[in-house]
């Protein structure tokens, strides 16, 4: 089982890397730096706290069989539901513009499907953090 450290590293690590991906994807639909910032910072601090919860709910349940498997059914989840849930929310809500929402949700949202299954994976490997039950 995860500890809590370890849940948190995973999120903190990952949210990093979606800063500079959003950033770009943002840029690239708008051209215009104040909304980079706008998007960029809400949806991280949002998903910061929406990863950490995923990922502690997610503990809970049983897992499918297989690495591949587990990492697909996680993805999904946190991915494709809260993505683009909460993605169209912010884009729409900061642009105004079902345009530059549609575009930048989708574009995010298939990067981070690959990025979230190759995150998975690299921390299968990563063995700190691991919380060993006691048997008795």
């Amino acid at each position: 089982m995860d500890t809590r450290a370890r849940s948190l590293s995973k999120g903190i690590i990952y949210r990093i890397i979606s800063v500079v991906i959003l950033a770009i994807i943002t840029y690239l639909f708008t051209g215009d730096l104040m909304t980079v910032t706008l998007v960029t910072f809400i949806s991280n601090i949002v998903f910061l706290f929406v990863f950490y919860i995923h990922e502690r709910l997610w503990l809970k349940i049983r897992h499918p069989e297989g690495k591949i498997a587990r990492s697909i059914a996680k993805m999904f989840t946190y991915i494709t539901v809260c993505g683009i849930v909460i993605m169209s929310t912010i884009t729409y809500l900061v642009t105004g513009s079902l345009e530059a929402m549609t575009g930048i949700t989708l574009t995010y949202v298939l990067i981070k499907h690959i990025m979230y299954v190759f995150n998975e994976l690299l921390w299968d490997k990563i063995k700190w953090g691991y919380k060993i039950k006691c048997q008795n």
